[in-house]
């Protein structure tokens, strides 16, 4: 009996702030659904990705029309490949292309300049995407750079949730 009244004062203390929790989830819905209407009239592709589990943004994408999930690093002036990413999506670099001297958090490392032919997020399409393959010892997860995001209309992040626009 206790917990039943336990679970009343509970829900009545809460019912006040239940009618503007409902509010704003409906603004934002309806701001959500108008900006899609934009963005489909103006001719924009949107793209979204939602916050993962650790607090960074994994952007599923297709290279080369091969599947890869990437990490979005605003950080990055490219995108940056892995070989074993890169021998995936018919990259072969050569030891004489490691040519290029890439920062990272652990140092200064060797990376070969490539293209990449196609990249596609969702309906975002992207020909000739300027990249880097870095030894795998290097780098473990292929990086989303600046080479993608610098090419879109805009970026940025709502909530927990990032909308790229082409």
């Amino acid at each position: 009996m206790v917990r039943y009244l336990v679970i009343l004062v509970v829900l009545v203390a809460l019912a006040p702030f239940a009618p503007g929790l409902l509010q704003d989830w409906v603004e934002t819905a309806q701001t959500t659904a108008a900006e899609q209407e934009r963005n489909q009239k103006a001719g924009r592709r949107v793209h979204r990705i939602a916050m993962a589990d650790n607090g960074h943004y994994l952007a599923q994408a297709e290279l080369n029309g091969k599947d890869v999930t990437l990490l979005v690093d605003t950080g990055a002036s490219v995108v940056a490949l892995p070989e074993a990413v890169a021998r995936r999506i018919g990259i072969h670099p050569r030891r004489d292309d490691y040519t290029v001297g890439v920062s990272t958090a652990n140092g200064s490392i060797a990376a070969a300049p490539v293209t990449v032919r196609e990249l596609k997020l969702g309906a975002i399409r992207l020909k000739d995407v300027s990249a880097v393959v870095i030894r795998d010892d290097a780098l473990s997860v292929p990086l989303l750079g600046m080479s993608v995001l610098g090419r879109l209309q805009r970026f940025d992040i709502s909530g927990d949730t990032m909308v790229l626009v082409q």
